[in-house]
């Protein structure tokens, strides 16, 4: 079991959290770690839809593919907030997945549990997260960070924003 961490970070503007939704659904890239030239892009995935194995006896996932030449399929599962190997060592921060609250700083998004390939990429959608702004205005809808990310906050009647959103996948 190998997991991975989607982190984010980026300069913000009147902001108080980014959040992810729930039920979101995630688009990445893929690769083979034992083979550099195969890979898949543009994979989707969420956490409520499940993909039964080729071995009945193994529990379904959230995606599964067969490389050529395997003997098996691998795997990746979106993991639960709630899961154990996610959080932190004695004095080590978690990796569980959390609102991102401060500007500039990696904060763990997202993470995943893969067996037999590896996220490499992350392929930014519109409406995958809810951002909150200081002024306590929520934007849900047109939360669009494939480039900058702007609006104005009537509540404190000020602008905010998210200016050089950085991603990594970091392995745990």
């Amino acid at each position: 079991m190998t997991i991975f961490v989607l982190e984010i970070k980026g300069d913000f503007e009147n902001i108080a959290s980014v959040t992810a939704r729930d039920d979101n659904e995630w688009s990445i890239d893929i690769k083979n770690p034992l083979n550099d030239y195969e890979e898949r892009k543009n994979v989707t995935i969420r956490a409520s839809e499940l993909q039964e194995m080729e071995n009945e006896h193994q529990a379904p996932v959230n995606f599964a593919v067969k490389w050529e030449g395997a003997n098996k399929q691998s795997t990746l599962s979106i993991m639960s907030l709630g899961d154990k190997a996610l959080r932190g060592k004695k004095k080590q921060p978690s990796n569980a997945p959390r609102p991102v609250t401060e500007s500039e700083t990696w904060t763990p998004v997202f993470a995943v549990d893969c067996r037999g390939l590896e996220p490499f990429s992350w392929n930014k959608g519109v409406d995958e997260f809810v951002v909150e702004s200081s002024g306590g205005s929520k934007f849900e809808e047109d939360v669009d960070f494939s480039d900058d990310w702007c609006e104005y906050c009537e509540k404190s009647e000020d602008s905010v924003g998210i200016n050089a959103l950085e991603f990594r996948w970091t392995s745990v």
